[in-house]
């Protein structure tokens, strides 16, 4: 089974307010980023996954974001199963197609990011303003 992370530095907190009247605006717009996340993951694959995205406050320096970004940050982690092994591999890179997928996808800014997100997307490649990180964690058959 494969398992794959997505670490971004844009707010996806899952907060299940799929209505403006039913909760903050704040919450309302957290949300929209998680299904927007999620539209983007399920074009090729029905996934499963355990639990929300989960975030936490730590030193961005040994992971893979822009240069542009230094110090500690918020970071959103979501691990996810998809249903058929292969399904996001493109350029002998076994995630690929989600990054293709993910890329310059327009999200909502200003919600409780610690970074200055100039441009309102997901950004899977720029070396200098990358705010998402996709990885394969674990492949078992």
């Amino acid at each position: 089974m494969e398992i794959i992370e997505i670490q971004t530095l844009v707010d996806i907190t899952n907060t299940k307010v799929s209505r403006a009247s039913q909760g903050t605006p704040l919450a309302f717009n957290q949300n929209k980023n998680f299904i927007t996340l999620m539209q983007c993951i399920e074009l090729r694959s029905v996934i499963t996954y355990v639990s929300s995205p989960v975030c936490e406050k730590i030193d961005i320096k040994n992971l893979e974001f822009g240069s542009a970004y230094k110090g500690k940050h918020m970071v959103w982690s979501f691990r996810f199963s998809p249903d058929r092994s292969g399904v996001y591999s493109k350029n002998h890179s076994e995630v690929g197609s989600l990054v293709y997928d993910l890329d310059q996808v327009p999200i909502i800014k200003n919600l409780t990011e610690t970074i200055n997100i100039d441009k309102a997307m997901f950004n899977c490649t720029d070396q200098q303003y990358r705010n998402v990180i996709v990885k394969m964690i674990q492949d078992i058959e």
